[in-house]
């Protein structure tokens, strides 16, 4: 994807004509990372603020005594970070590793805050995309706080299989999935296997190649007595 693309595609620029575009990706600076590498520590949200044109980026929020990690997003192209301190103006305590081999596009926060005031297309996609990254915020809460580990993960695999071209779970490897679900990696291994067996993804490599949405559905309904989980109703609705 060229950088041009990257910010015609994102939701964060949707409504900005051709000019415009052409306009900021001049003042915006191209970066990359290997895989594994951090691309923004917990003080560092306030820096500058990142488009991302090709790859992963994990958004984490650590426990800085026993290690523990909660995977906030999974965001792929087009996707921006941190918009909460972008909105807000404040720090936020999250640090971003690539999960692969990524390419950015930034600016410093001050930069894009006054194009924000400048540009009122800009500043309302950034108000939608930060009201989506809020609801998903909101669903992965409601996930630890209301199901057990099974559902959390099939809700995870919903939001992300259902209908997506380029999913971003693809090949994640099983310790990435459980910090995205509040869990470790032996448990998720071990409902992969049960899922497995009863053809609801497919695995390679002990990494999801492909689920069966109707089957992981009907999985869900037997262990939650017939009500299907958050976002497995989107799957019933669209069949």
């Amino acid at each position: 994807m060229t950088s041009l693309t990257a910010l015609r595609s994102s939701a964060l620029f949707a409504g900005l004509d051709e000019p415009t575009l052409k306009r900021l990706l001049a003042s915006l600076a191209e970066e990359s990372w290997q895989a594994r590498r951090q691309i923004m520590g917990p003080g560092e949200s306030l820096d500058r603020f990142r488009l991302i044109v090709s790859g992963r980026v994990k958004i984490v929020r650590s426990n800085s005594v026993d290690g523990r990690e909660l995977t906030l997003w999974l965001l792929g192209p087009g996707d921006g970070f941190d918009v909460v301190s972008l909105l807000d103006g404040l720090p936020h305590a999250v640090s971003a590793w690539a999960l692969g081999p990524v390419r950015t596009l930034s600016a410093p926060m001050a930069q894009w805050r006054a194009w924000l005031r400048a540009l009122r297309p800009l500043d309302l996609a950034a108000h939608r995309y930060s009201a989506a990254k809020l609801r998903e915020v909101a669903d992965l809460a409601a996930d630890l706080a209301l199901h057990d580990t099974s559902t959390r993960l099939a809700n995870l695999l919903v939001r992300h299989f259902d209908g997506r071209q380029n999913n971003l779970l693809h090949d994640l490897p099983q310790h990435e999935l459980a910090a995205m679900i509040g869990s470790v990696r032996v448990v998720v291994s071990r409902i992969l296997a049960q899922m497995r067996a009863q053809g609801v993804v497919q695995l390679h490599d002990g990494a999801i190649r492909a689920v069966d949405l109707r089957r992981l559905l009907a999985s869900a309904e037997a262990q939650l007595g017939g009500r299907p989980p958050g976002p497995l109703e989107a799957v019933k609705r669209h069949g």
